[in-house]
């Protein structure tokens, strides 16, 4: 257990990748005072232990918690994954336009 002061939450993060469909590929729950980029090391770090299970996984959609040129190299560099910054507005948009259709 821990508090993410900028969240004002108290307990824990879960820290989620799910595929285009939104079905969950994995799950890390950790402590709310793990920064939400720390906690997605972690995430990676679990990957690539077992990296024939992902093959096709190349390019992976964030929110701004997780932008940073820093740390989008780094995660570049040392997973080989490629991190696209998706602003709120911007889902909001597609999920828009997905009901619509």
């Amino acid at each position: 257990m821990g508090y993410d002061g900028g969240k004002q939450i108290k307990g824990r993060k879960r820290f989620a990748l799910v595929d285009t469909f939104g079905l969950l590929i994995m799950v890390k729950v950790m402590a709310a005072s793990v920064p939400e980029r720390e906690g997605a090391k972690k995430v990676f770090e679990k990957m690539k232990e077992n990296p024939q299970k992902y093959p096709r996984l190349i390019r992976i959609f964030v929110d701004k918690g997780f932008s940073g040129k820093d740390f989008m190299r780094l995660v570049m560099d040392t997973f080989g994954f490629i991190l696209e910054a998706v602003l709120r507005s911007r889902w909001k948009a597609l999920s828009f336009y997905l009901n619509v259709g």
